[in-house]
């Protein structure tokens, strides 16, 4: 998948601006790949597009575990935006990302996240015009 049909895609599935979708999806990689070991983001970012690839690049090889409100809270801080647009964008980001490098791999790759991860990692509703 391109670098700008993954951005429309999970534009159109939080329901925000391609520029929203590009800011949720960077640091939405960025979380992922500090809490999944360095080779799990590799596998996961190798089908991927530059610089989509590069968002979840790590030197770190030690997974570094934080539950989901956290992520939430991170992703949201990194990307400057309120929470609950975190909350809706992140499911739409981890869906796109599903879809790009096929389920046997997103799940390979996720299978080290706590079942409380359940609710981001599904597929996400449509929020009403947030963006």
């Amino acid at each position: 998948m391109e670098y700008d049909a993954f951005l429309t895609k999970e534009a159109e599935r939080a329901g925000v601006s391609p520029d929203v979708a590009e800011t949720l999806t960077r640091a939405t990689f960025e979380v992922l790949a500090d809490w999944i070991s360095g080779g799990e983001a590799q596998y996961l970012a190798e089908p991927l597009p530059e610089p989509l690839k590069g968002w979840l690049r790590t030197d770190e090889e030690i997974a570094k575990g934080y539950g989901a409100s956290s992520f939430v809270r991170r992703v949201a801080d990194r990307a400057e935006v309120p929470r609950e647009l975190a909350e809706a964008g992140i499911p739409a980001v981890l869906a796109t990302l599903r879809e790009a490098v096929g389920d046997q791999e997103f799940r390979d790759a996720t299978a080290q996240l706590p079942r409380e991860y359940d609710i981001l990692l599904s597929t996400p509703a449509r929020p009403g015009g947030a963006g």
